[in-house]
């Protein structure tokens, strides 16, 4: 920095500079180029704190009654409850641990987690993102399988157990940049000491930008071809079974696949869009001080905020729709005292009831146009000759001299095959 400067204008200069040329000179010979505010006012702790409060107190224990119901109901150990409890897990860890890394580090100026903080809270939220995202893929393969593909496609609960372990590993390789590209470090000025997180500034936003294909559109992908692929085997199976005069089970269950659907899909857009716009938004930031304030450090809290929250609605998605699931609720100790099964099931009975009310409002009508011919063939009446056991042939027939105004009753035909 040349003597010559007026000490007036060293903050402006200072704004423009980046941390490696920060590196370079004694920033302990200049003020601090940025408003000291060092803690955020009473009023945003609270709101913020209040918020995350709110969605994480209802995703742990909506999570918790989905592991619950799980470890006390053995019927309910099927290989896609094995990858429903997975995800359930993820998201009760991520709701414990990590929406409050996020609010410490929003609160204050200076970044009060030290070294291990800078490191390890990078990792732990980006381990259990991605783990939580490769579980919901393979809820939507397994329901794809279910629904689409042949009993081998089927995951298996070996397979289920192994595909587990792998996402476990998978993330945590992957998110291993965290902890080897960060660093806590402390510069001191000549008011001020600060401590900031540093991240590596060549390599790191190239892998904000592989995380955001990882945890938005490769889900968000992989979500639409599954239950795409679900709605267009529902649809056409019920338009086959329409043509034969029957498919209305089908069309049940298609309208219920698609509002399943649609909650699934709109959940994962609103809550992982942002995150992305996010990152966009920060690789285009110039490197400045005081650039993530204002609108970026508003956005920065809503992403985030949406990417907890969508942790709390999964239990709801995945868990709270399944009918098995409802069931045991009522049934489990712990948690039949809250009724969920009863609650989730007011709607289905509801139209249940109108449509059995409408079944008996209409006159049904049988026309028979053509009586069956019997089939002359003398092979096919050997064969149902001998596919008849007459011992077990009963014809319940009053006597002839039993006075009686009742009309004959003739009890079906027993058949056993030979």
């Amino acid at each position: 920095m040349p003597e010559d400067v007026d000490f007036d204008e060293i903050p402006k200069l200072l704004s423009n500079w980046s941390n490696d040329d920060l590196n370079d000179i004694d920033t302990s010979q200049y003020p601090f180029p940025n408003r000291l505010w060092h803690v955020k006012s009473f009023q945003e702790i609270t709101l913020k704190s209040s918020a995350m409060v709110l969605i994480g107190v209802i995703g742990i224990f909506l999570n918790s009654v989905i592991l619950i119901i799980l470890l006390r109901n053995k019927w309910l150990w099927t290989p896609s409850n094995y990858l429903i409890a997975n995800l359930a897990f993820m998201d009760l860890i991520t709701l414990i641990f990590c929406p409050w890394f996020m609010l410490v580090r929003d609160f204050f100026q200076n970044y009060v987690l030290k070294n291990f903080g800078c490191r390890f809270e990078g990792f732990l939220q980006a381990t259990l993102l991605l783990a939580s995202v490769v579980a919901v893929m393979l809820v939507s393969y397994d329901r794809l399988a279910a629904a689409a593909l042949t009993s081998e496609a089927r995951v298996t609960k070996s397979a289920a157990v192994k595909l587990i372990i792998l996402s476990w590993i998978v993330s945590i390789a992957l998110s291993s940049p965290w902890i080897i590209k960060r660093y806590h470090m402390e510069r001191r000025w000549l008011d001020y000491i600060e401590n900031i997180c540093v991240e590596d500034m060549v390599f790191l936003p190239i892998y904000w930008h592989f995380v955001v294909i990882l945890l938005v559109w490769i889900p968000l992908g992989v979500m639409i071809v599954t239950y795409g692929t679900i709605m267009w085997r529902l649809e056409w199976s019920v338009r086959e079974l329409s043509s034969r005069g029957g498919g209305q089970t089908i069309s049940r269950a298609r309208g219920k696949a698609m509002r399943i659907t649609a909650c699934v899909l709109v959940a994962a857009v609103i809550c992982r869009i942002p995150f992305t716009i996010l990152v966009y938004w920060r690789s285009t930031m110039s490197l400045e001080i005081n650039a993530v304030e204002g609108a970026y450090e508003i956005m920065w809290f809503i992403a985030s905020y949406l990417m907890y929250l969508n942790c709390a609605i999964n239990p709801l998605i995945y868990g709270f729709t399944n009918v098995r699931f409802r069931r045991a609720m009522d049934r489990t100790p712990g948690i039949a005292c809250f009724r969920f099964g009863s609650w989730c099931c007011i709607c289905t009975m509801v139209k249940k009831k109108k449509r059995s009310i409408q079944n008996n409002n209409i006159e049904k009508i049988f026309v028979i146009d053509n009586s069956p011919r019997p089939n002359r063939k003398l092979s096919r009446v050997v064969k149902n000759i001998l596919h008849i056991n007459k011992h077990t042939m009963e014809l319940s027939v009053p006597k002839v001299d039993e006075a009686t105004t009742r009309p004959t009753k003739v009890t079906p035909l027993k058949v056993e095959h030979i």
